[in-house]
């Protein structure tokens, strides 16, 4: 920073924002030393929100942070008196804006090693995190729920949301009161609630196929078997909405959107289980596998997809008058 420049044009070009900027100068008007804190974690900008309004605000922040920079302490003294963590000193100013001052004391309620893991190091990455966090907070205020549930959870992997991801997590966590996610890592939460999103759309769908259309009501009326065993594995067809959406529970991944092509008779889909284990779920369209994915959407076994092309092979409808050896 170019020391020539007064403490109030330094203050002021520090932050893009200008919605910073009249923190920014109230610091810079404590003490002539008052900048070089700032620039060194210009997160202090963001401390004390919008709390210069009135002339005992200020003098309550000044009683906070003025001795400590007067006395020429070290950074991490005049941060802690202003309750801000040390490792959010990491945040450019460039990233600093306005509406962090919302949750600047939940960070700092965090581990001070888990936060310093969770802030990125690139300003633009730092954007982005830190509006997943608003985005999230927002989102569950919306919902009426607290802004601190999953708090610690969304800061340490915020800056992954891709867009509208977490406002989805908000609105997850806000209707699942249940949910234990702090030890849950991102491809399990981004797991649950596709898996929620597919059943809310399940629900729509049995709500737009006609009043009869219930858990239990039969929508696979092909000539594809129920049940069939081969090479020590068992295949169940999923013939109603109650069995796609409990094998997409029990799989953590999408099938109940598969309800209406189930209808329609565009696919089949089956559960592979090994001693009632389930292994899989196949999507079979056309007498040929479209999908095959095992838990949580891993990759199938080369002995389930061995079982469940010999299945097909030995029980596909559209093939049972083909000699033996399907055509490719």
């Amino acid at each position: 920073m170019n020391e020539a420049l007064s403490p109030r044009a330094r203050a002021v070009t520090l932050f893009p924002n200008q919605g910073m900027h009249r923190n920014a100068l109230f610091l810079a008007d404590l003490h002539p030393r008052a900048i070089d804190y700032l620039e060194q974690a210009p997160v202090l900008a963001a401390s004390f929100g919008v709390k210069v309004n009135t002339k005992a605000d200020r003098l309550y922040i000044a009683s906070r942070i003025a001795g400590p920079i007067q006395r020429g302490e070290r950074l991490r003294s005049v941060m802690a008196a202003v309750a801000i963590a040390g490792p959010l000193r990491k945040l450019k100013a460039s990233c600093i804006v306005p509406y962090m001052a919302e949750f600047v004391r939940e960070l700092n309620d965090l581990d001070p090693s888990t936060l310093s893991q969770a802030i990125p190091e690139k300003p633009g990455a730092q954007r982005k995190w830190l509006r997943s966090l608003r985005q999230y907070r927002r989102r569950l205020v919306l919902n009426r729920a607290s802004p601190k549930r999953g708090f610690a959870w969304i800061a340490r992997h915020a800056q992954r949301c891709g867009d509208g991801q977490a406002e989805d997590f908000a609105d997850y966590l806000a209707r699942h009161h249940l949910a234990d996610v702090e030890r849950w890592s991102f491809e399990r939460m981004e797991n649950e609630v596709e898996l929620w999103h597919d059943r809310l759309a399940a629900n729509r769908n049995l709500s737009a196929y006609g009043l009869g259309l219930t858990p239990s009501t039969l929508i696979d009326l092909s000539d594809w078997p129920d049940h069939a065993e081969v090479a020590g594995f068992e295949f169940f067809k999923l013939a109603t909405p109650g069995m796609l959406l409990e094998e997409g529970a029990r799989m953590r991944h999408c099938v109940a959107s598969y309800i209406p092509r189930v209808m329609a008779g565009d696919c089949h889909i089956y559960s592979v289980r090994a001693d009632m284990r389930r292994m899989a779920t196949v999507e079979i369209v056309g007498g040929h596998v479209q999908q095959l994915k095992a838990f949580a959407n891993k990759a199938a076994s080369a002995a389930v997809w061995k079982a469940t092309t010999a299945f097909i092979d030995g029980h596909c409808p559209e093939l049972a008058n083909l000699p033996k050896g399907r055509a490719a």
